[in-house]
């Protein structure tokens, strides 16, 4: 039987006032509906648990503590408690996290995750990913061509059989294929491109290409110029957690130098993303980054989010963020 998303959360609920009373002495309290589990508020300590995606869920996790005032925070984490543990290690103050197996509760020990290394890119692909206006971006193994932040090419298998897809995102690299069987890899991506062009730029009209993957668009625009945000080089790096695909939220992180040779990581994001803060502290972190910029438009710099930033044990900085889309 498929449970409705109410019957879930229930369950959720009651699973976690168990944990809180047999495990924390926390009887009681005032219950907390949330999408991703349960949370519960003891007299100001907080007990929550993270039921879907922890990883991202911890930053929202964050900001309902913040909202709150919370003493304290336990996390209560079956699915990956090593990388939640490793980002809350790098907050002060640490919420505690919890690794649950069965009904055993057990302080979670970091993880550290180990990068994916992409196949060779063959010379016929790198030739045909030196067209003015795309980018190569290696993220979790997979090699992608970007346009102004947009996938517009992806490469995939190794050796001989290598090859080049087509197309704004895996279902259009698929589709563009299919429909376009005469054209070769360079006017397929020449065509693709154009249209990117038409459509990402500040006077066009709204369109689907325009609102895609806005952070990453920021992220171009700074690697292009990176003295816009006061640094004099700019270098992508992939994130910590891979994305599903292009309509996934996720900062687009970068590492530059100032004129001191100083290192900041530079994480760009646009719109409410409550795990932008968490994934930049992480990433800095296994960069070892002095500081964090992070680079958003001024209407979504929101004071939870500063609030949850301040907890950082990195200093972290607020930058308005050049805004290249229609208005």
């Amino acid at each position: 039987m498929v449970l409705s998303q109410e019957q879930r959360s229930g369950l959720w609920q009651a699973k976690l006032r168990s944990i809180a009373r047999d495990h924390f002495g926390r009887d009681g309290g005032v219950g907390h509906a949330v999408p991703w589990g349960a949370a519960i508020d003891t007299d100001g300590a907080w007990t929550a648990s993270l039921e879907v995606a922890p990883e991202r869920s911890f930053g929202q996790a964050l900001v309902l503590a913040a909202r709150h005032n919370a003493t304290s925070l336990d996390l209560v984490v079956e699915e990956n408690p090593g990388a939640v543990a490793r980002r809350a290690s790098l907050f002060n103050p640490s919420p505690s996290v919890w690794r649950i197996q069965g009904k055993t509760l057990t302080l979670a020990e970091t993880e550290t995750p180990v990068p994916i290394e992409p196949a060779d890119l063959e010379p016929h692909i790198q030739a045909l990913l030196a067209l003015d206006d795309v980018d190569v971006i290696v993220e979790h193994g997979a090699i992608i061509g970007e346009c102004l932040g947009l996938e517009v090419a992806r490469v995939t298998g190794a050796g001989a059989e290598q090859r080049l897809d087509v197309g704004v995102g895996a279902y259009d690299q698929g589709a563009f294929a299919v429909i376009n069987p005469g054209m070769t890899p360079v006017e397929s991506l020449a065509e693709v491109v154009a249209q990117v062009l038409t459509h990402r730029r500040a006077d066009a009209l709204t369109h689907p290409i325009n609102r895609l993957v806005r952070e990453r668009w920021v992220r171009s625009v700074l690697l292009a110029d990176p003295s816009l945000i006061g640094l004099t080089q700019l270098e992508v790096v992939e994130p910590i957690q891979q994305r599903v695909g292009i309509k996934d939220i996720a900062a687009a992180s970068a590492l530059g130098k100032t004129a001191a040779n100083e290192l900041v990581l530079v994480a760009c994001t646009v719109g409410i993303d409550l795990d932008a803060v968490p994934a930049a502290v992480d990433l800095a972190e296994r960069h070892q980054a002095a500081r964090i910029m992070i680079v958003l438009p001024d209407r979504d710099r929101h004071a939870v989010v500063q609030a949850v930033a301040a907890q950082s044990r990195r200093p972290i900085e607020f930058v308005t963020a050049p805004e290249p889309w229609p208005s």
